[in-house]
């Protein structure tokens, strides 16, 4: 009788082999799969052979699976270890196939309708927006339209070279004309915003008027800003001695200058080439920059007149430097966009998450975070591709992507399945061969069974 139970015990064996090999190749497709291992141990009975078991179904967790790429931003693929964690009705689930989408209420979810996991975001006084970490909450998108904001700031710093050309103002009764390229050495333009959303254009026109010494004016939409429109620390204006501060005649188009002068701030560079603050205490380098809104009677300079509020733009020069080489921008950045709807979600390597917007601002909704485990082959195996804790694995350690051993994420691409289909094929015909051979076993047993009872 052992020989038949030794043979049935290799049939059952070798069958879950099968089973396990097939599983894994119908799985080679499937984002997020690990492939599965039959470990088999020798049986046996007070020292009398007994056959074979099944030890252990063993996942390899330690393979990285393909990485496939899709363009989704949805799609999310760990690039090392650990688990996203997915609330299933209550339960916490952990699972690598990293394919998500948005469902009717904006929470990212898996197809399956589990909700990704991940620290949410807490917004401060001004909008701003900062991750909360330590707790767990669904991810989910706000996707409001986002409404105007003005411009309050401008950043600019760059080279005035000082090989250039002197160039003074006109002396009036000669007019300033922006249109005449020979009358400065080099201008700039930043877009900017009033509180309506409305682009406006800010020009900067930068004149070499002495050693080490420029002056600049400033035009918003085409007309001039006034000297009453420049204020800030350390600024003044004539007849105070030290004055940075003036005025020039402009062209507004008609060749007369009645209403229309354009403020002048004086810039000094010291014989390093570096800007001299206008003010030591404390150390300023910047100019505010003061729009009012059009009032009854029309004017040839600067002014608001959509509808907005007035504009108040504090530009600041820091970095600005004056050495021999040719005139270059470094820096030009304003605040301030129009508003905007939403037109989808970014994923970053840090699992940070943001809405974008149709004006090109994005907002922070949260952050995804893995699991680890001090035992991942102790985790319980689920349906669609996921596991839970258990006693054995330990609970969940999370921890931001790519921090510790953590792998970092890569949005618009998945983690495919781990299975070797070539080794899998093989590991099909062997066990193949192998359910044959028990299969003999169990029949020559029989045959011998035969012989005996026909001799007696």
């Amino acid at each position: 009788m052992s020989m038949f139970n030794i043979g049935l015990s290799g049939l059952k064996s070798t069958q879950t082999g099968l089973e396990v090999t097939s599983n894994n190749i119908a799985n080679s497709g499937t984002a997020g799969y690990k492939n599965n291992t039959a470990e088999f141990a020798a049986v046996y009975n007070g020292g009398q052979r007994g056959g074979v078991k099944v030890a252990n179904i063993k996942e390899d967790f330690v393979t990285g699976g393909e990485i496939v790429r899709t363009g989704n931003a949805l799609d999310i693929a760990i690039d090392g270890q650990g688990f996203f964690a997915m609330s299933e009705n209550g339960r916490t689930a952990y699972t690598q196939a990293g394919q998500f989408t948005l469902d009717n209420n904006l929470n990212i979810v898996n197809a399956n309708g589990a909700k990704l996991q991940g620290f949410g975001v807490s917004e401060a006084a001004g909008g701003d927006t900062t991750i909360v970490s330590g707790v767990l909450t669904d991810l989910k998108i706000e996707a409001s339209n986002i409404p105007a904001q003005a411009s309050t700031s401008i950043d600019f710093n760059g080279n005035l070279s000082s090989a250039s050309d002197i160039i003074s103002y006109p002396v009036a009764p000669a007019l300033f004309d922006p249109k005449d390229g020979s009358q400065y050495n080099f201008s700039q333009s930043t877009e900017v915003f009033d509180s309506l959303g409305n682009s406006h254009v800010m020009t900067q026109y930068f004149n070499h008027t002495g050693s080490n010494e420029w002056q600049a004016m400033f035009f918003l939409d085409g007309k001039p800003l006034t000297q009453s429109d420049l204020t800030g620390a350390g600024l003044v204006a004539p007849p105070t001695a030290g004055s940075n501060l003036g005025s020039q005649a402009v062209d507004d188009g008609t060749g007369t200058a009645t209403t229309v002068a354009a403020g002048t701030l004086t810039i000094k560079f010291d014989t390093n080439g570096q800007m001299i603050p206008y003010s030591t205490t404390p150390d300023v380098r910047a100019v505010n920059l003061s729009v009012g809104v059009a009032g009854a009677t029309a004017t040839t300079n600067a002014e608001i007149s959509t509808g907005a509020a007035a504009l108040a733009i504090n530009l600041k020069f820091d970095g600005t430097t004056q050495f021999g080489s040719s005139f270059s921008v470094n820096e030009n950045d304003a605040d301030g966009y129009t508003s905007g709807a939403f037109s989808g979600v970014t994923v970053g390597d840090d699992g940070k998450v943001f809405a974008t917007f149709t004006n090109g601002e994005s907002k922070l909704q949260g952050q995804v975070v893995l699991a680890s485990f001090a035992n991942v082959d102790g985790l319980e195996q689920g349906s669609n591709t996921v596991w839970y804790q258990t006693e054995e694995s330990g609970s969940a350690l999370y921890g931001e992507p790519d921090s510790g051993s953590l792998g970092k994420l890569l949005s618009g691409s998945f983690m495919g399945s781990n299975v070797d289909i070539s080794e899998q094929l093989v590991g099909l015909m062997s066990f193949q061969q192998n359910y044959q051979a028990n299969a003999k076993t169990i029949s020559s047993a029989d045959e011998m069974m035969q012989i005996l009872f026909s001799n007696t």
